[in-house]
Parts: C-alpha cells; structure tokens; sequence
C-alpha cells in the first residue's frame, strides 16, 4: 500500500519529469532553427564555390580550344 511520502515523491518526479520535457521541446527548436541556418549557409557557400569552379573549368576548356584551333590553323599554313 502506498504510504503519503510515497505519494508525494511520485507527485513530485511527475512533475520535474514535465518541467524536463517541456524544456527538452524548447532546446530542441532552438537547435533546430540553427541547424536550419547553418544548413542555409552552407549552401549557399557551396553554391558559390560550384560556381567558381565551373567558371574556371569553363574558361580552361575555351582556352584549350582556343589553343587547338590556333595549331590546326599554323599547321595548315
């Protein structure tokens, strides 16, 4: 049978259970909102790096080409 201090102490691990979860949820969105904003961050840093890299591989390959064109011509000549 349960005693009033057996009652009691359940009453009150209850309780700081509820405070816990309440306060877990909350550090939870906040974890989350900088989750998101990293995230966000980092793609967009990635977007830029894709690009410049694919500019420089552009230019690179025009210039190869460039470079074919203006042999095929000399060894024409």
């Amino acid at each position: 049978m349960l005693n009033l201090k057996s009652v009691f102490v359940i009453v009150i691990l209850g309780a700081s259970a509820s405070v816990s979860a309440d306060e877990i949820s909350i550090n939870t969105k906040d974890v989350e909102a900088t989750l998101t904003a990293n995230l966000a961050e980092s793609m967009e840093l990635m977007q830029t790096q894709l690009t410049a890299e694919l500019d420089t591989m552009l230019a690179t390959d025009e210039l190869k080409k460039s470079e074919e064109a203006t042999a095929q011509v000399l060894l024409a000549d």
